[in-house]
């Protein structure tokens, strides 16, 4: 009997060391993954592409942010980063690598390049841009599987002269068609000459590069209406035009805005032609739509002159009339 009694309170004694133990380890694993205990969290900004996402982490290296990538950093592929070490706030940026086929005497080579133009990928891929160059345009953009002819050159400068077309002044007329334009004023075109380099491969120019221009004779911009409103400076119409002196009716001189009327002051119909438009008028010249009158209604206008003299040798006639937007 004794003997059991002993055996029994060996077991009792193992449970109890048992349940002991399993109570320590509990508290020793609660008190591992403490909050208070695991490091901060950190957002960083990462830049893949032109895809930006913000990762949290609380690991302590940029590399832990590119191994929780959707797409893991491949062995061409490179990163640069805001900051030296992981911080809160800090942005990473990605540069994906793409396989570029480089041609030379009919033998191709691939290279993998993170590079974003075509010269910067053949500098990548070791070539003396002094002796041979892309029959590609160097700053074109590099994408994937793309082809670049590298060829020798020499180069040389050569000075050549040239025409440049007059541009025009276009202004919109209702009254055209979209696709008709009617020149009013001619433009003459400008003559400049040009320092150039060029660059030749197999005895034919392959690039050339402008780096002097000399203006020889200034263009001058013609005018022209438009049945197009797109890139019209304004809009131009054919109104009925009638002069007036200040002191017309035994008024003081003051217009409609409170400004006093003088040469290049035009009365409108307001809901015509808005006040304070910038007006253009062949016959007149340059005028403010800054006054109104009782009989100037629809396409009306009313030029102010300087003297009774040139009010009665402009009479009534009919004006084309250019309105800035």
């Amino acid at each position: 009997m004794k003997i059991f009694i002993k055996e029994k309170v060996k077991i009792m004694v193992a449970v109890l060391f048992l349940i002991v133990a399993a109570i320590m380890h509990t508290e020793f694993v609660l008190a591992k993954v403490n909050p208070a205990s695991l490091p901060e969290i950190k957002n960083i900004t990462v830049y893949d592409g032109e895809v930006r996402t913000v990762v949290k982490t609380r690991g302590n290296t940029f590399k832990d942010v590119l191994d929780s990538l959707s797409q893991p950093l491949r062995i061409h592929d490179t990163y640069w980063t805001s900051t030296e070490k992981l911080k809160d706030g800090a942005v990473l940026y990605v540069e994906r690598s793409v396989p570029v086929t480089i041609i030379e005497n009919d033998k191709e080579k691939i290279i993998y390049t993170t590079q974003q133009t075509v010269q910067g990928a053949v500098n990548d891929a070791g070539y003396d841009w002094r002796k041979m160059m892309p029959l590609e345009d160097g700053l074109s953009k590099v994408h994937e599987n793309m082809k670049i002819h590298m060829v020798p050159y020499t180069a040389r400068n050569v000075v050549r002269e040239e025409s440049v077309p007059a541009g025009y002044t276009m202004w919109y007329d209702s009254s055209l068609a979209p696709d008709e334009v009617v020149v009013i004023q001619e433009g003459t075109p400008e003559r400049r000459r040009l320092e150039i380099e060029e660059f030749i491969s197999d005895g034919k120019v392959i690039h050339e590069s402008v780096f002097k221009v000399e203006t020889l004779e200034a263009g001058v911009k013609g005018i022209a209406r438009t049945g197009k409103r797109d890139g019209a400076v304004g809009w131009v119409t054919t109104m009925n035009a009638t002069a007036y002196h200040p002191n017309d009716g035994g008024g003081d001189g003051i217009t409609a805005t409170g400004t006093k009327a003088g040469y290049g002051t035009v009365a409108v119909d307001p809901s015509v032609i808005p006040l304070g438009s910038k007006l253009y008028i062949p016959q007149y010249g340059e005028a403010i739509a800054a006054d109104t009158g009782g009989a100037i209604v629809g396409h009306k206008i009313d030029l102010c002159m300087e003297s009774y003299e040139e009010c009665y040798q402009f009479g009534r006639r009919d004006v084309q009339v250019f309105i800035n937007y």
